[in-house]
């Protein structure tokens, strides 16, 4: 097919037809012109135009052949002469189209797209008139060319396109659930942000769900993201959303707490009240962590910022749910010990000032180094004498004694504090039977009996002994040092004394006079360290020392007792420092008995008219036993021969405390009753001191001893 329509081969037998009648034309002298009234003549249809002179329409496009060729210019052999998809005919009479134009309006856009495909205006560049021609619309922006407002969002696309960048053909182009023409006309957010104060809200959220300022982060101006108010709950709307006082600021900002709820931690007390006037934490409901709730710290009066209140050394819930100590009082029990310092350190009892019953307060016992738990009355020990011979215990002496401090020398101190304690202190019987219950007869005692062991032979405080007025070897020692540390003397030593013939020891005290050792030991007088050996030996039950432990004791610089130093000597060695009186000490003794007696009788004076009768009734005391029955010399009318004998007298002496002694042992006599009615009677005398050699011995040893013998003519 030829574009007119025509195959080539009836084209061919066209064109012999067309010859045919040109010639029969010329032939006839042109008597045919216009066969198909289309205003052109056949001859110029066949030879000019080449149409059909049979056909006014040659291409059938609705115009004819002489209408195309002499009104339009269109080519009468073509339907589509500008081939813009749109009929000559079409264009001329329905489109008012150019038909030899492809577009007529110049817009980019065939007139066919236009028609048929865009439905735009193929007379108008900008069918729409929104300021966008067609093609940009549907090539370039894809618009809609016929609609002002493709996406139908609000907005004309041009102003889309060219004023507000946002996308003509999506009505939400930042996807923020607001469209593009809210956000410019309504809302004035931005269309190409979705969060336009950059909250975190989208802008749709804020004016559709939380009915915020899409343009202001914080609608309700407390300092808190309207985003971070949704995600926290709180209301975009309030300053303080559960009205306790604190702003959402404060709640979500500064302290964490929930904006939503007034007492965030549920412990009773609002956030506010924790935060401004407790200081507590709002998001705990124990602060300090001390297992007391922060509300249970408030009427209890402790500290909930402080799990240890009062720093004792214990946090406040273990002093009220476990120990029961005052969490307001570093110590509960007023002994001394901080709380902590009870429990974690001694394993004392923090409500009991005196765990152990020892009399002594746990503090105390702590600055003293004994031990708060081991009552130091059950045994005589290092823990017995700093505790026994305390300053606590000492001061309390003084309210039941006496003040001895007033003495001068250690001697007198030690005679008068022995002479008062055998005035005032019994030997208790009943507790020494139950210390030997305990060594022989342990096992066969009633569980009454141990119990009443157990209270009986417990050390006496020096003070209890005084109350009770009695007591046995270990209270004698432990009062004795005490009465002597308190006067001053100082050191003192504690003597544990221990015997080869019995299981039960015992205790006594000496003291150092001029250098030498004496034992104190319950009565007058004080013993030489060396003759207390032979004191059991010969007097005491017979008893053999194996040994004695010294504990040498001290007042420190606070006036407390500390045990300086120790040793042991033996049996054996204290014989060896044994002191044996010889003739010159008998001489010594005897002056000063004389010395003595002119004082407490001065009228006398010594007569030696009486001497030969003092020497007789010597002799026959020492042959006898017995005086003389020899009489008066001339000169006097009465008289009496006085005398006395000690076999133990040596036992005592020392030339040290040979004075004190003759006081104790001699004048004693001169100035009992019986004597002193006598004596009273007479004026002159005649003293003589002699000894009558004696044998003592342990059973391994024997040694010979001075028995002492006194003789005294007294006449008028």
């Amino acid at each position: 097919m030829t574009k007119d329509g025509y195959s080539r081969g009836s084209k061919l037998a066209r064109y012999l037809v067309e010859m045919a009648v040109i010639m029969l034309v010329f032939v006839a002298g042109a008597a045919i012109k216009n066969d198909d009234h289309d205003s052109l003549s056949i001859v110029e249809e066949l030879t000019k135009y080449h149409t059909d002179p049979f056909n006014p329409d040659t291409d059938g496009d609705g115009l004819t052949d002489g209408a195309e060729v002499k009104l339009y210019a269109t080519s009468p052999t073509r339907i589509d002469s500008d081939s813009d998809g749109l009929t000559d005919g079409d264009e001329i009479s329905e489109y008012k189209t150019n038909p030899l134009s492809q577009d007529t309006d110049d817009d980019g856009l065939s007139d066919g797209e236009e028609v048929k495909t865009y439905g735009t205006n193929p007379l108008s560049g900008d069918s729409d008139e929104d300021g966008l021609d067609d093609k940009s619309e549907v090539v370039v922006h894809k618009t809609n060319p016929t609609a002002t407002d493709t996406d139908k969002d609000g907005l004309m696309d041009t102003k889309e396109i060219q004023i507000y960048k946002t996308n003509p053909t999506n009505p939400d182009t930042d996807k923020d659930e607001v469209n593009d023409g809210d956000e410019i006309n309504r809302y004035s957010t931005d269309p190409l942000n979705p969060d336009s104060d950059g909250d975190g809200l989208l802008d749709g959220q804020e004016v559709t769900a939380y009915m915020t300022d899409p343009l202001n982060p914080d609608t309700d101006g407390d300092g808190v993201s309207d985003s971070l108010e949704v995600k926290k709950g709180s209301d975009p709307h309030k300053t303080d959303t559960d009205n306790d006082g604190l702003t959402d600021p404060e709640e979500i900002l500064e302290f964490s707490t929930n904006p939503l709820s007034k007492d965030t931690d549920e412990d009773g007390l609002s956030d506010f009240d924790e935060v401004k006037t407790y200081k507590t934490s709002p998001l705990t409901l124990d602060t300090d962590g001390d297992g007391l709730s922060d509300p249970e710290e408030l009427p209890l009066g402790t500290d909930p910022l402080n799990k240890d209140s009062d720093q004792d050394g214990l946090v406040d819930g273990e002093e009220i749910n476990t120990y029961k100590t005052n969490p307001l009082k570093p110590d509960s029990d007023n002994d001394g010990l901080d709380d902590g310092q009870e429990v974690i350190l001694y394993g004392t009892d923090p409500l009991d000032p005196d765990t152990d019953g020892d009399y002594l307060p746990d503090g105390y016992e702590g600055q003293l180094g004994t031990d708060p738990l081991y009552d130091w009355r059950h045994t005589y020990n290092e823990e017995a004498f700093k505790a026994g011979l305390s300053k606590y215990f000492r001061e309390k002496l003084r309210t039941v004694t006496k003040d001895f401090t007033k003495y001068s020398t250690t001697l007198d101190k030690a005679w008068a504090i022995l002479e008062w304690i055998d005035e005032n202190i019994e030997y208790e019987y009943t507790k020494a039977d139950y210390v030997d219950a305990l060594v022989y007869n342990w096992s066969k005692l009633t569980s009454e009996q141990k119990e009443l062991y157990d209270n009986l032979t417990r050390l006496y405080a020096p003070n209890d002994i005084i109350v009770y007025k009695k007591g046995i070897c270990g209270d004698y020692a432990i009062l004795t040092a005490a009465m002597l540390l308190d006067s001053g003397v100082s050191p003192v030593y504690l003597l544990d004394i221990s015997f080869e013939n019995s299981k039960v020891g015992h205790a006594a005290v000496a003291v150092k006079i001029e250098g030498e050792l004496f034992v104190l030991d319950q009565h007058l007088p004080p013993i030489p360290i060396g003759n207390y050996y032979w004191t059991w030996a010969i007097k005491n039950n017979s008893k053999i020392i194996a040994n004695i432990t010294f504990y040498e004791v001290r007042l420190n610089t606070r006036g407390e007792p500390e045990v300086t130093d120790t040793w042991t000597w033996s049996g054996e060695e204290l014989k060896e420092k044994a002191y044996i009186l010889n003739e010159e000490a008998i001489r010594q003794i005897m002056e000063i008995a004389k010395e003595k007696f002119l004082l407490l009788y001065p009228q006398y004076k010594e007569d030696p008219r009486l001497k030969s009768l003092a020497e007789q009734d010597m002799e026959s005391t020492k042959s006898t036993g017995e005086p003389s029955n020899a009489y008066l010399p001339p000169g006097f009318s009465r008289g009496w021969g006085l005398y006395l004998s000690d076999e133990y007298f040596w036992l005592y002496y020392s030339p040290i405390t040979a004075q004190k002694l003759v006081d104790y042992s001699i004048m004693a006599a001169f100035s009992s009753e019986n004597w002193a009615e006598v004596i009273q009677q007479c004026d002159r005398f005649y003293l003589l001191i002699d000894y009558v050699p004696t044998t003592v011995s342990d059973g391994m040893t024997t040694i010979t001893v001075p028995k002492i013998l006194l003789v005294m003519e007294i006449a008028s």
